[in-house]
């Protein structure tokens, strides 16, 4: 009898053994299961977190043209499109500017800082002397490509097209003379400059509306009628529609040239000159003022005859037109005092002296700033 409790103490004890060991392999089974469905999710939550990792740090930009762009959120490192972008980026935050889309030259470049003279150059987007150096805009490794002016044709497509052959983020911000206060503090806040572009757009601002106001104030009768000519001869013509005449339209000058004017890619002669006879002529800096001063033909102009003949100032560049950029604020100025000079009442060294600190970053002196007008001498002519 007592074998056989033995005995069955021992069946028992191994059928409970066998038992564990059976529940053990289930749970261990359970467990390697469940592991091996967690472990995708595992991995796709891995993967989402890494791709919201990659994406931090940057940002969608809207621009002006309604083109959505993927940028860092932290702009270091920029290109401009062209001569406009070029001289908007540089009055704002010249040392995010990676290279120059053109030369400086001599004359700017005494205007500019060391550090930024020896930037590479790899040219301009748009316009006659589109001359875009590809591998040069790549080797300068911007963040970012940065267009910048008014809106022409197909522009969305073109700078589509450009950002997917140089693999480079490219847009596009409005910056018209009328709307360059708003065109600064986009461009602020893309950079991160807030302050110093509301201080640019302020001025601008200010500029743009105290011009309409006086404008408004001059009758029609007493609007001074103004020829705006370029070129050697000084006979190629600016049309009142043009970016070229604006500041002259802005100022409640008359450019006696018409907007449907077109005579041989704008080119005028003598013979039209007269029969306009303008109150008062302005050329640009390619050398008519010397011309018209010596030339019996340009002497037949009433305008020449009162002494009433001008040179735009045009140093780091040109005051009224080229290019179409920032430069026009001051040229508001300028030619709102040249014309209407108890309207326009400025003290124009001490505008342009100003002008030079903020937006070029150049301390003008009164002798520098006599001589940029040497050839813009104020005269009544109402």
């Amino acid at each position: 009898m007592r074998n056989m409790k033995r005995w069955m103490a021992v069946m028992l004890t191994a059928v409970m053994l066998s038992t564990a060991a059976g529940c053990g392999a289930q749970e261990t089974s359970e467990d390697s299961a469940a592991q091996a469905t967690e472990a995708p999710e595992q991995e796709a939550e891995d993967t989402q977190q890494d791709e919201a990792e990659a994406q931090e740090g940057t940002e969608v930009f809207t621009d002006s043209l309604g083109r959505e762009v993927e940028l860092p959120a932290e702009l270091t490192k920029v290109a401009p499109s062209g001569n406009l972008a070029q001289m908007i980026i540089y009055s704002l935050a010249p040392e995010t500017m990676v290279g120059w889309s053109s030369d400086p030259g001599e004359s700017m470049s005494a205007y500019f800082p060391d550090e930024y003279k020896d930037l590479p150059v790899f040219g301009t987007f748009y316009g006659k002397k589109a001359n875009l150096n590809k591998e040069a805009l790549i080797e300068a490794d911007p963040q970012v490509i940065i267009d910048m002016g008014e809106i022409k044709g197909d522009m969305a497509a073109d700078l589509d097209a450009l950002q997917e052959q140089l693999g480079i983020p490219v847009i596009f911000i409005k910056a018209e003379l009328t709307d360059s206060g708003e065109a600064y503090r986009t461009l602020g806040s893309l950079l991160g400059a807030e302050d110093a572009a509301e201080e640019l757009a302020a001025y601008c601002d200010e500029t743009i509306s105290e011009a309409g106001e006086k404008a408004a104030s001059i009758s029609e009768e007493n609007r001074v009628t103004v020829y705006y000519g370029g070129g050697e001869d000084g006979l190629s013509a600016n049309p009142a529609d043009s970016s070229h005449g604006e500041v002259i339209n802005l100022v409640g000058g008359k450019n006696v040239v018409e907007t449907d004017f077109d005579s041989g890619a704008n080119q005028a002669n003598m013979e039209q000159l007269l029969l306009w006879n303008p109150d008062v002529v302005i050329f640009t800096e390619e050398g008519a003022y010397d011309t018209a001063m010596q030339d019996a033909a340009w002497n037949s102009l009433s305008a020449v005859q009162n002494g009433n003949v001008y040179e735009v100032p045009s140093i780091p560049y040109n005051w009224i037109d080229r290019p179409p950029a920032v430069n026009r604020i001051l040229g508001v100025k300028w030619m709102g005092n040249l014309l209407y000079p108890e309207v326009f009442d400025y003290d124009m060294v001490a505008e342009a002296q100003e002008f030079y600190k903020l937006f070029y970053r150049y301390d003008l002196s009164e002798d520098e700033a006599k001589e940029l007008m040497a050839r813009s001498t104020f005269a009544d002519v109402q």
